[in-house]
């Protein structure tokens, strides 16, 4: 600080330059604390943040346009981002942070993940030529016949082609798909036409657009999907995350028939 005289003989302080500027640098600080505060405020209260949630590629079978209508709903001023991708990418993008939490079919590399498993889904081998008074299909029939596999970028880190090639390598046999496609609408609208067969979810055989020329058919050796809850181990989830992975659990296990629940096995 410097001195003045002031006019009647007193002194008064002055700051100096280098005071001047401090306190603009001290100003912005403080504005932008406020602004911090503020921002946590709003998201701890759900009157803000972005809600960022992961889901299985073929979530939509799950339907999630119902869970983030009520969440939306019930949340109005928090934005939600769904990000739909194989659950291997699903897993990565939670462990990279990109992604807070998210919705997978296991098996996945589970390190550094605390995983909650909801829910088995049983998986069908779905054909419109092969006729279901066949009976259930085994891994040698399958290993035998022209498939059409989706998720052909994840291909066989897929985790349900994953349990399949593994079933198959234990008999000492291979798989090779004929057609491979991105998405398992394509491989049904291949599988309606004769063109090849399939493997899907119950909760896609379910659902309303399943083709009704095509036939599932249960595996010799049941085959399940599990689907589970996953977030990075020790991270924190913004509540807005953490409040749609309490919701999306909820709704998944509200559709569960007995038997397919996990969650304390």
């Amino acid at each position: 600080m410097n001195t003045g005289s002031l006019p009647g003989g007193g002194r008064r302080l002055l700051p100096t330059t280098a005071a001047v500027e401090l306190q603009v640098h001290a100003l912005q600080s403080v504005t932008s604390f406020d602004t911090g505060v503020e921002a946590l405020k709003s998201m701890s209260s759900l009157e803000g943040g972005v809600c960022t949630f992961g889901v299985l590629r073929y979530g939509a079978h799950y339907d999630p346009a119902d869970l983030v209508q009520r969440f939306h709903r019930r949340y109005p001023k928090v934005k939600v981002r769904l990000v739909g991708l194989n659950s291997l990418a699903v897993a990565e993008s939670v462990l990279s942070g990109e992604i807070e939490a998210g919705l997978i079919v296991l098996p996945v590399a589970e390190a550094g993940l605390q995983v909650r498993p909801l829910f088995r889904d049983e998986v069908f081998y779905v054909s419109a030529t092969r006729s279901p008074t066949r009976g259930p299909v085994t891994i040698e029939e399958l290993t035998e016949s022209k498939l059409v596999l989706y998720d052909a970028f994840a291909g066989w880190q897929d985790p349900t082609r994953r349990q399949v090639l593994e079933r198959a390598r234990l008999k000492g046999l291979k798989i090779d798909p004929a057609i491979e496609v991105e998405h398992v609408d394509t491989a049904l609208g291949l599988v309606a036409t004769g063109a090849a067969d399939t493997f899907v979810p119950q909760a896609i055989v379910n659902g309303p657009g399943f083709p009704k020329n095509v036939h599932a058919v249960p595996f010799a050796e049941p085959l399940y999907d599990t689907i589970a809850l996953i977030q990075r181990e020790g991270a924190y989830l913004s509540p807005a995350t953490r409040k749609m992975a309490q919701m999306a659990a909820r709704t998944l296990l509200a559709r569960v028939t007995p038997g397919q629940d996990v969650r304390g096995a």
